[in-house]
């Protein structure tokens, strides 16, 4: 199985941020994932959430001040936000990374599309996955045919439409696999990665451990999102 750090070692390091996602690759990741949203001017930033509370303990959303106002947050280990062109300095350097995208608006994806022709060459687009929620965004990346196109599909159920309309992977939640399930979507010809953790596993998103790992490798999963890098590349090795 593939390994995809989950906002990048974030066992480890601070989540969506150049340290997390160098150390993922540094420990054998396959791929990064980020979290991109939008300022209030428009520059791509790296937040989960819509506020600013996990990582600099405030209240705002981030899509309510500027790049100016939110870069100069830190953290108390002197963490900053990070950008949307520090995520895709990484594709352009040959390295995959998985786009969680948080801002699906037709506006957002006309800027996602034009910060990711502007800093990655069109030979290495494929290495950025479009991780879309919707299948607005799912169809407007896959008419661009560069990028490679992921459903964060909402209900397993919508699975085979999302392929359908171009997502070449499909992400379950892990309490979403059966072995059914994934054999009905490779048949199809996607790729199934999945997110460790959440749901009825009663672990936090992204944890895993052999068990869970094990069971993955069964169903046969291709890739796995999870946030211990070291912790999943040893379980792995073992299973071999």
């Amino acid at each position: 199985m593939k390994i995809i750090a989950h906002r990048g070692d974030s066992a480890a390091h601070a989540e969506n941020t150049p340290a997390a996602w160098t150390a993922a690759f540094e420990k054998g990741a396959f791929a990064i994932e980020a979290d991109i949203r939008f300022s209030v001017d428009g520059v791509g930033i790296c937040s989960h959430d819509p506020t600013l509370q996990r990582l600099f303990g405030r209240t705002d959303r981030a899509d309510a001040l500027s790049f100016k106002e939110l870069s100069s947050l830190s953290t108390d280990n002197s963490d900053r936000v990070s950008t949307f062109a520090d995520v895709l300095a990484y594709a352009a350097a040959g390295k995959p990374v998985l786009l969680d995208l948080k801002d699906e608006s037709p506006e957002g994806l006309k800027r996602l599309w034009a910060d990711i022709e502007r800093a990655v060459p069109e030979a290495l687009r494929h290495l950025v996955i479009a991780g879309c929620h919707t299948m607005e965004a799912t169809e407007f990346f896959a008419a661009k045919g560069d990028v490679t196109v992921l459903g964060f599909i909402p209900s397993p159920d919508v699975a085979l439409e999302f392929h359908r309309g171009g997502a070449s992977l499909i992400r379950l939640w892990e309490s979403d696999v059966t072995h059914e399930r994934v054999a009905a979507l490779k048949a199809a010809g996607a790729e199934v990665w999945v997110t460790t953790g959440h749901g009825t596993t009663g672990r936090t998103v992204g944890d895993t451990d052999a068990a869970s790992l094990t069971a993955l490798a069964g169903a046969g999963i291709d890739g796995v999102l999870i946030n211990d890098v070291s912790l999943t590349k040893s379980i792995l090795e073992a299973l071999q």
